[in-house]
């Protein structure tokens, strides 16, 4: 199988400074209240001591909070920020499913249909009978 570039290495997300990241908030917090008083404790901590809060052994600005903070305000950009942010895989609960998948013996192919021919079809047609049908106009032609 090819390996995901994508995938989590060595414990780092492979998309750098993702606005869930910078804001160091989880995508699923719920609520506009908390997600507002997350971004605002965040931007206090970046500004009083931006040295104590990098992000990839990078420092972040004021600036950098309040664009990340923007971007998921307006929905297009929350959503592309929801889709560049995704957790590690869970390599126990992948092994525990690939080890009951293991054992599971594919179903065998069913058997293509017969060919079909004209003859066969028209035996299932009904007789074709004269039909007539009502004028629509029955004052003239």
């Amino acid at each position: 199988m090819a390996e995901n570039p994508w995938a989590w290495q060595d414990g780092r997300n492979p998309y750098r400074a993702t606005p869930f990241q910078i804001l160091d908030l989880a995508p699923d917090t719920l609520g506009r209240a908390a997600v507002h008083a997350r971004i605002r404790r965040r931007r206090q901590r970046v500004s009083r001591a931006p040295e104590r809060n990098p992000l990839f052994g990078e420092q972040l600005a004021v600036a950098d909070v309040n664009e990340a903070a923007e971007q998921i305000q307006d929905p297009r950009g929350r959503l592309l920020a929801e889709l560049r942010t995704h957790r590690p895989e869970r390599s126990e609960g992948r092994s525990r499913f690939a080890e009951r998948v293991a054992g599971i013996e594919p179903p065998a192919a069913p058997e293509p249909p017969a060919a079909v021919r004209a003859q066969d079809l028209v035996r299932l047609a009904p007789e074709p009978v004269p039909r007539s049908f009502p004028r629509m106009w029955p004052h003239g032609e």
